[in-house]
């Protein structure tokens, strides 16, 4: 196969040969190129970040607008100024939980699975950040609109979601993001505000369902 070339260009941008990529990313890409996928998520082998690649172009694309490991200080905006660019981007966020963002008992540690690393959940300020999705910037609390968005045409949705009864894309796009764990987003279902799902971001269009719920979270910081 051809070299890949890093898109952070701004602190790595290295050429790397796919064997180099690691085991689950290099197979990955082998049958993605199979299926002349245009859009999927593997790791550059020399900085691990993730990025956007399409194999029938051979273009590396960055996920992110901020390259990790520069450290950028940030000044954290008031509970006022986080409330009006959600009401801006009409962003319901459901209130206990948005009230547990606020109190002084968030923890931004949480166990999803047993003996697996922990998932990070966002605080308020991290949620109202922007990221950059295929070229389009998203808060990270919407950032499931922005996959979605680079979904769209790729995938054949129907018969999927009739079999797994799971998500349609339009659904998923409503989902609200709360937390991850390397390239796994952990997101509330909007049809119930209460189940909390995964969205696999590396595996194209790929859900699982967890154990936990909302409600659960919130009363476990009591």
């Amino acid at each position: 196969m051809k070299e890949i070339i890093c898109p952070y260009y701004w602190d790595c941008g290295k050429i790397s040969e796919t064997k180099e990529l690691n085991e689950y990313d290099f197979n990955f890409l082998q049958s993605a190129v199979l299926k002349k996928m245009i859009f999927m998520f593997i790791h550059c082998p020399k900085c691990s970040r993730m990025f956007k690649f399409d194999t029938v172009k051979w273009e590396a694309e960055a996920t992110h607008t901020v390259a990790p490991n520069i450290i950028v200080e940030k000044k954290k905006k008031t509970t006022k100024q986080l409330i009006s660019i959600l009401d801006k981007a009409k962003i319901e966020i459901p209130t206990a939980y948005f009230d547990y963002l606020t109190g002084n008992n968030f923890n931004s540690e949480i166990s999803i699975f047993e003996n697996e690393d922990n998932f990070k959940l966002y605080d308020l300020n991290e949620l109202c950040e922007k990221i950059n999705i295929d070229g389009k910037s998203y808060l990270i609390i919407r950032q499931l609109k922005g996959f979605v968005s680079s979904l769209m045409g790729i995938i054949d949705e129907t018969s999927k979601s009739k079999k797994e009864q799971q998500f349609t894309l339009t659904e998923l796009s409503n989902c609200l993001t709360i937390g991850y764990e390397n390239t796994r987003i952990l997101f509330i279902d909007y049809r119930d505000s209460n189940s909390i799902w995964i969205f696999h971001s590396d595996n194209g269009y790929d859900f699982e369902k967890t154990n936990k719920k909302l409600n659960e979270i919130i009363k476990k910081s009591k």
